[in-house]
């Protein structure tokens, strides 16, 4: 008699689970999960009318059900957002959270500047010098066809990107400009004025460490205004009056 007790509560179990199963399949179908409303975080360069756009079509689908996959892809589209992640408020309420791309430098074309991330995104086309200023980016040849979004991959945009991406933040704030020429030789003017002759490398972190070490020396500070250049292309920086 026992196996027969056993399988009876085998039977009660498994009936049990799968009408929960369905009961919860249901529940969470219903109209009581459908989107009604859509909040997006984490903005601060991307206007959230222009991402809200994006999300047409999801307001009246399942809060569970929907495409994720499909809605992240199409947001992502938008050439400010690095990735989203997705946050369901129950009942009805979607919220989106944004990591945008920033941009780390500006680079001037013939019809305005472009803003660019440190993996050579191109971001967006501005008419007029950003609130936000970064180092400007010159001697970069882009063709006009070139559109938000897009990855640039041009060879002296990639080498001056890499050079700002291990300059010491405090000396990043002090760098006006860096020009690339045709060899990829690096000249920099920081905002004191001053010309910076680095040359040409890959690795830039030692060269870079001691000229934020020299600007920020005393001794450095008290003969600034003389100052007209710095040349690291030698073993030794030599300073030029």
């Amino acid at each position: 008699m026992k196996p027969k007790k056993m399988n009876t509560s085998y039977l009660y179990v498994a009936v049990l689970t799968i009408l929960l199963a369905m009961g919860l399949a249901l529940f969470f179908r219903s109209s009581t999960f459908t989107v009604q409303k859509i909040i997006v975080q984490g903005l601060n360069l991307s206007p959230e009318s222009e991402i809200l756009k994006l999300t047409s079509g999801v307001q009246g689908q399942n809060l569970f059900l929907f495409d994720q996959e499909a809605l992240s892809h199409k947001i992502t589209l938008h050439p400010l957002v690095q990735s989203v992640q997705f946050q369901r408020k129950l009942p009805q309420t979607l919220v989106i959270k944004v990591t945008e791309r920033t941009p780390v430098a500006l680079v001037v074309v013939p019809k305005g500047v472009l803003e660019v991330d440190g993996q050579g995104t191109f971001l967006r086309r501005l008419e007029s010098w950003p609130k936000n200023d970064h180092p400007v980016l010159t001697g970069i040849e882009l063709k006009d066809t070139v559109g938000p979004g897009q990855n640039l991959a041009n060879p002296s945009l990639i080498a001056a990107l890499n050079l700002l991406g291990q300059a010491p933040p405090e000396l990043l704030s002090q760098i006006g400009e860096l020009h690339v020429d045709p060899s990829q030789q690096m000249t920099m003017y920081l905002r004191s004025g001053v010309e910076v002759r680095l040359g040409q490398a890959n690795d830039w972190k030692l060269k870079l460490n001691a000229l934020f070490q020299l600007v920020s020396d005393n001794e450095y500070k008290s003969f600034q205004q003389g100052v007209r250049y710095i040349d690291f292309t030698a073993a030794k920086p030599v300073i030029g009056r």
